[in-house]
């Protein structure tokens, strides 16, 4: 839990809160256009729903553990976002475990959005390009699963990663009270 949280603080960017406080905009409509499920290029600007936020400055939203426990983190929003999310390695038994990362998304009634996950296998460098993970849509819920690290033996290294999460709009009109919900789960089950 970063300092700000803790002090019950609110941190806002580009319209997405952290931890499910809504900052109250304008209330302004934006008509939206179809889009389609594909990575976009890197911070591409969306006509649906935009906003200035970008992977380079993603709000960080914290750390959860990627192979023990089952921590999770929350933000909300109406608008394109960008996060961070630190995943760690606290399991170092010889038995090896992947780190997993989850990131689900609720839509509201009035727009369609998707959840990206990005995050460098290879090395701890940010990502904002390459996608990873497998996607599900059930309704209005999105879900993106990720995994990487070792195998069933101990690699010795450290496979810790920042794990980028890109909240796009799709189709439909955004409004500030039609807000999505989107919910961080390290090792998921």
């Amino acid at each position: 839990m970063t300092a700000s949280r803790a002090l019950g603080l609110t941190l806002l960017a580009s319209c997405a809160t952290a931890g499910g406080v809504d900052p109250g905009l304008d209330g302004s409509t934006i008509d939206a256009r179809t889009g389609f499920d594909a990575a976009p290029a890197v911070d591409a600007v969306s006509s649906v729903c935009p906003s200035a936020a970008t992977c380079p400055t993603a709000m960080m939203l914290g750390s959860v553990s990627g192979d023990t426990a089952n921590m999770k983190l929350s933000a909300m929003g109406h608008q394109s976002a960008w996060f961070r999310v630190r995943v760690t390695e606290d399991d170092s038994d010889v038995i090896g475990l992947t780190l997993r990362a989850a990131a689900k998304l609720t839509s509201p009634a009035t727009v369609d959005f998707d959840v990206f996950v990005y995050v460098n296998t290879g090395s701890n460098v940010v990502e904002c390009s390459t996608t990873v993970g497998t996607t599900t849509t059930t309704g209005t819920v999105n879900e993106t699963r990720a995994e990487w690290g070792e195998g069933t033996i101990a690699n010795g290294s450290d496979d810790g990663r920042d794990v980028s999460i890109e909240v796009r709009p799709i189709s439909g009109t955004c409004a500030v009270g039609q807000t999505w919900q989107l919910e961080i789960e390290g090792n998921w089950n």
